[in-house]
């Protein structure tokens, strides 16, 4: 077996991730949601019973929720799960980031055979809310990283949703599925010009800022 010098004098066996990666059509979502009410609960717990995961392979713990598969279903369900927590008088929060190419990855733990229409879509189309959003774009192996953070940047722009910079950030604000389409539409840009990429971001509701 291999060893790793850690730069102190001591070795170490390999990392876990070594030879791994995959080259299928996976994409993921890893996210916590956080709703600002006593009654925290039964809101994570109601969302989760009205999201339909069938078709997306799902695993939670104590920290947070994975969603894995095909881009348009893992954002389906994503979306799903936040438009059927949010409650008109409370302040919620969903962390979470997308991603895709990761070189650690493996070809298990996901669901790709699903060809039938988004599952969440029908039940949450017509549910409509302003959304607060900041997002980091993380484009790896180019060069031309910061070309790529343009071009998003842009689409928000043409999207109507108000981009500004902030530190470490872009902020954007618009209605829940605008702010959807828009993240999931830079997922698909960055599987056009990247081999791995990784979106974080942050939504927020109802916060006590009163922001617009």
């Amino acid at each position: 077996m291999k060893t790793m010098n850690c730069g102190c004098g001591c070795s170490r066996t390999d990392l876990p991730w070594e030879g791994r990666g995959t080259k299928l059509d996976i994409s993921g979502c890893r996210f916590s949601l956080y709703p600002m009410t006593n009654d925290f609960v039964s809101v994570i717990l109601g969302a989760l019973e009205k999201t339909d995961t069938s078709a997306v392979w799902s695993q939670s713990d104590a920290l947070s929720t994975v969603y894995r598969g095909k881009l348009s279903y893992v954002a389906d369900a994503v979306r799903g799960i936040f438009v059927h927590a949010w409650r008109s008088d409370v302040h919620m929060a969903l962390e979470g980031q997308f991603s895709k190419g990761c070189p650690g990855d493996t070809d298990g733990d996901s669901l790709l055979g699903r060809e039938e229409p988004l599952p969440n879509m029908p039940g949450i189309k017509d549910k409509h809310f302003p959304v607060l959003c900041k997002l980091a774009l993380y484009p790896m192996s180019t060069e031309n990283y910061i070309d790529e953070i343009a071009k998003v940047w842009r689409m928000a722009e043409e999207a109507g949703l108000n981009p500004v910079s902030i530190h470490y950030a872009t902020r954007i604000c618009g209605d829940v599925h605008a702010v959807f389409d828009y993240l999931e539409s830079v997922c698909r840009l960055m599987e056009q010009s990247v081999p791995h990429y990784i979106l974080h971001f942050t939504l927020s509701v109802n916060s006590p800022t009163n922001e617009e």
